[in-house]
């Protein structure tokens, strides 16, 4: 089993030689344009009020991204087109956004709609570039690539699919955190099945200590790996506990997971910043009965009046990774399930170095991912798109 190597030195485009790795996504990467032809989410909806603009980096490139008084999200590119300041500090007007220099305002499709003191034929031709931008399950969308759109994912038909309807889940959220790591380690994570009862041994265990662990928390269970055209499908084989979880092509993740009240279903999305963080997305159903509907609500309003109490998980994270704090300080963290993967992954360093790794049975997932990657990086370089679907 071998690891995925960097071809060159830098994360840019270096003259004919490009990087070939997926852990680099900036401007002129072979992965990062492969990772621009998927749709990918960019923000929750819930954060992006009416009438509000924001600055956006995604893969090591800039946007603005707003909300009209209509409602409807756009994706334009980050500066004015008439002396480039940014957009994102101007002001939303209807349904389109004005330049708070000098007054330019451009609509959701990127074309220029006025200019002050200018004529109608420069108006006629200025304009900024726009962005396909999508808005479902409580996220908002964007296709950052060249040429048509693909298909937009369907949740729904996946999920019934592969054997659930996440769209008729008791209680539907969206969620949100932030990692200071490359999204790649995220990615592995996810079928990393072999991980979980060591990283996650504080906050699966009701036993946990801060002197210690309960003997039972440790334990190995197999797992099976099944890989598709741009799927890995892996599964615990524990028929009390069953654990499914499917890496969906470039950076997504189906899970599902069965619990004392029910099933929890989620789709994430490991997005990166840039090269050394990244966001998660995500969309989770809960399939419960209506005494776990309202033990999960209870839980969720219990853990929001505690955060205030705790410092966040990232930074918490960093804490014990320098030495000055250990995890079982935070027994209590509302957010301990991220802490402890935030830990792991961060540990790893920014860029884990992939060289030097000693991979083992485990890794099965991992390995798999890596290969499945490297399939379509390979086809991409020669100019085929393998596949922008699930299935």
């Amino acid at each position: 089993m071998t690891a995925m190597t960097n071809e060159t030195t830098s994360h840019e485009a270096t003259g004919e030689e490009e990087v070939k790795d997926p852990v680099y996504t900036g401007p002129g990467t072979v992965a990062g344009r492969l990772m621009r032809s998927y749709w990918q989410p960019v923000k929750r909806s819930q954060d992006v009020p009416d009438g509000t603009a924001h600055p956006l980096t995604v893969m090591g490139e800039q946007f603005t991204l707003y909300r009209g008084r209509d409602g409807r999200a756009a994706v334009l590119a980050p500066r004015c087109a008439h002396r480039l300041t940014a957009l994102s500090v101007g002001t939303v007007e209807d349904g389109g956004l004005r330049c708070m220099f000098h007054g330019w305002k451009f609509g959701s499709d990127g074309r220029c709609l006025e200019a002050p003191g200018e004529s109608e034929a420069l108006v006629s031709k200025a304009s900024v570039r726009s962005y396909p931008t999508r808005e479902a399950y409580g996220l908002i969308f964007v296709f950052l690539g060249e040429g048509a759109e693909p298909p937009f994912p369907d949740l729904g038909a996946f999920s019934r699919e592969h054997g659930h309807d996440f769209e008729t889940a008791a209680l539907l959220e969206a969620v949100e955190y932030q990692r200071r790591c490359n999204f790649f380690s995220n990615v592995e994570n996810g079928v990393d099945h072999a991980h979980v009862p060591f990283t996650h041994r504080l906050s699966a265990d009701p036993n946990r200590t801060k002197d210690g662990f309960s003997p039972a928390a440790a334990h190995q269970t197999p797992i099976t790996v099944r890989r598709g055209r741009s799927l890995i499908h892996t599964r615990e084989i524990d028929e009390d506990s069953p654990y499914r979880a499917t890496f969906l092509m470039p950076n997504a993740l189906h899970l599902v997971v069965a619990g004392r009240n029910g099933l929890m279903e989620q789709f994430a999305w490991r997005v990166p910043i840039d090269d050394e963080v990244h966001v998660s997305f995500g969309v989770i159903g809960n399939f419960l009965t209506p005494e776990g509907v309202a033990a999960l609500k209870r839980r969720r309003e219990e853990d929001a009046a505690r955060k205030g109490a705790f410092i966040p998980a990232a930074e918490a994270a960093e804490l014990i990774i320098a030495g000055k704090a250990a995890i079982t300080d935070f027994l209590d963290h509302p957010d301990l399930v991220n802490l402890e993967d935030h830990v792991a992954q961060v540990g790893m360093g920014r860029l884990a170095d992939r060289n030097n790794e000693r991979l083992g049975e485990s890794d099965k997932g991992v390995v798999q991912v890596r290969r499945l990657w490297r399939r379509h990086l390979d086809a991409f370089d020669r100019g085929e798109l393998l596949d922008t679907t699930w299935g």
